[in-house]
């Protein structure tokens, strides 16, 4: 009776592989000025911009003002709206932003004239580069051009521009440019056809 050879080579996983598995080092794309103005903006959007009364605007646009965003005349801004980066941010004039918006400014935010951003708006502009394993920031511009109107919870992808006019329907998400005084509703939001233009 022969017995089993237990001397067989097995394979030594204690080898390196030529294979690395780590993740590339990411490194952050601010600057130490940046980050600290950042850190100061937190602490105001806290300790001021958040326990103000709604009607106190004049008050929040000077805040806003004060970290270097261009804020026109009427703008009116509720309390409960998030915003990132202010001086990356342009409104003009007769703007109205309601509850809990969020302008993640990483990129340039512009807002047109006479423009309305309901509730719960996000309005994207920053993204990460998913195919470079390095994740390197895209600070990726949004505009919006006068006389828009962007229902409630509604999204706007970065590197997108909203012709004069645009209209997006509740939770509608616009990833690409916009015609001018057309609506959109979906996700993607797509343009509305009225009876007249399919006849």
């Amino acid at each position: 009776m022969t017995t089993a050879n237990t001397n067989q080579t097995q394979p030594n996983t204690d080898q390196p592989t030529s294979v690395s598995t780590a993740e590339p080092v990411r490194r952050t794309s601010w600057t130490l000025k940046a980050r600290i103005t950042r850190l100061v903006w937190a602490f105001c959007e806290i300790l001021l911009w958040r326990i103000s009364p709604p009607f106190m605007t004049g008050f929040r646009n000077a805040l806003l003002r004060l970290f270097g965003a261009k804020i026109g005349k009427g703008v009116r801004i509720h309390p409960s709206v998030k915003v990132v980066i202010p001086w990356h941010i342009h409104i003009d004039d007769q703007v109205t932003i309601h509850q809990r918006a969020i302008l993640y400014a990483l990129g340039k935010i512009s807002i047109g004239a006479n423009s309305e951003i309901g509730p719960m708006v996000h309005l994207c502009a920053g993204t990460h580069d998913h195919t470079d394993p390095v994740f390197p920031l895209l600070r990726e511009p949004i505009t919006i051009n006068g006389r828009c109107i962007l229902g409630a919870a509604s999204f706007v992808a970065p590197g997108t521009t909203l012709a004069a006019g645009t209209v997006l329907h509740p939770r509608a998400a616009l990833y690409s440019n916009s015609t001018p005084n057309t609506q959109y509703r979906g996700n993607p939001a797509r343009p509305l056809v009225s009876q007249s233009d399919q006849a």
